[in-house]
């Protein structure tokens, strides 16, 4: 299937190298929306602004900067840390720390040497934040630099965490998982080359199982204690987004516009949903709630399927949908890219519930 949009095309082409043996110095050229929602209010980061947004009607509860400042560009979902703060990275090399209800800035962190496209992580042990420059930077909750530790290539994806093993899992764009001891950035195993970058934040299943697509077109599971392949599922083209786990099913996208899901025990394939019943690329990961999956494509389709392959709903938004969808009680809010629109709530139903522009 054709990618239709420049910017998905300037991706690719700048990810590329993630398709072959060198990986280094690669960056992204634009933004998409980063987006998360905590209890009434959904944060959205996008551009030179990061928005606080009433999530029951669509209404602005703050905006930072105020106005805005093009000296700035916002790429990554935002993260939310135990002890109340809004981080959030840009392109500008800087992690801001923001206070979540009135958007004053509470620090900046500004240390890393190129951008942040890696949401970072934050525990009740520190803040993890990952920097182009290859390196992920640890600071303590008060924004302090705690440890900083260099990976073989870049890191796209958010770190992701196992408190049993006080461990941190990472996707690098040099084909490699790795495990990090979190109290010092101390590799504790990497991975062998997976055949392919990991763009996605992998799953992680409650018996230590972890779950990635990659740019190699497969979906990989290894053991979450010492890395070990366990087994390798092909799907028809790359995929980006991380696979959703729930209870023994994997669900995943990829860049054909196939949707599928997977037995997690073994990789067999339950069933797959082909392109010519959807409509464009997936680009993030799936929502599920209950018995329905929710899922944006590049050509500017929400779609509702049940668990069993079937499409419920669709709805058009007119503009890619990349962030993946998210939960805000009843309703499904996705952010869409090249509309005026910049958050969408849908229903459950499908019906369009609000929408909230932002000012100029």
């Amino acid at each position: 299937m054709k990618l239709k949009f420049l910017f998905l095309t300037t991706i690719l082409f700048v990810t590329a190298i993630a398709l072959s043996a060198c990986t280094g110095g690669a960056t992204v050229a634009s933004s998409w929306p980063g987006l998360i929602v905590d209890s009434d209010t959904a944060y959205v980061a996008y551009n030179q602004s990061v928005h606080a947004i009433n999530s029951a009607n669509g209404s602005q509860k703050w905006r930072y900067p105020a106005e805005p400042d093009n000296k700035i560009t916002f790429y990554s979902d935002p993260a939310l840390s135990p002890d109340g703060q809004l981080l959030v990275g840009s392109y500008n090399k800087v992690l801001f720390s923001l206070n979540p209800e009135t958007g004053l800035m509470n620090w900046e962190f500004t240390e890393g040497t190129n951008h942040y496209i890696a949401p970072p992580l934050a525990n009740d042990k520190g803040i993890y934040a990952p920097n182009t420059d290859d390196n992920v930077y640890a600071l303590n909750l008060d924004g302090t630099l705690a440890w900083t530790k260099t990976l073989d290539g870049e890191v796209w994806t958010k770190p992701l965490s196992d408190m049993d093993c006080e461990c941190l899992y990472l996707s690098t764009l040099d084909h490699y998982l790795v495990s990090l001891n979190p109290e010092d950035g101390s590799i504790i195993w990497q991975s062998e080359e997976l055949g392919g970058s990991v763009l996605g934040v992998p799953a992680l299943s409650a018996d230590k199982v972890l779950y990635a697509g990659t740019f190699g077109s497969e979906l990989i599971a290894l053991n979450a204690q010492n890395g070990e392949e366990l087994w390798r599922a092909s799907t028809d083209d790359m995929i980006w987004s991380g696979p959703t786990l729930v209870e023994d099913r994997l669900y995943v996208g990829d860049m054909t516009g196939n949707f599928y899901a997977f037995s997690a025990s073994d990789g067999s394939p339950i069933w797959k949903v082909t392109a010519d019943k959807l409509d464009g690329p997936i680009i993030g990961s799936s929502l599920v709630d209950g018995d329905t999956i929710y899922f944006g494509t590049e050509d500017g389709t929400l779609f509702a399927m049940d668990t069993s392959g079937n499409v419920k709903w669709k709805q058009t938004v007119g503009g890619p949908i990349y962030p993946t969808p998210r939960l805000a009680g009843d309703l499904i809010l996705v952010a869409p890219m090249k509309v005026d629109e910049l958050l969408i709530a849908f229903t459950k139903d499908g019906a369009r519930q609000w929408s909230f522009i932002p000012e100029k």
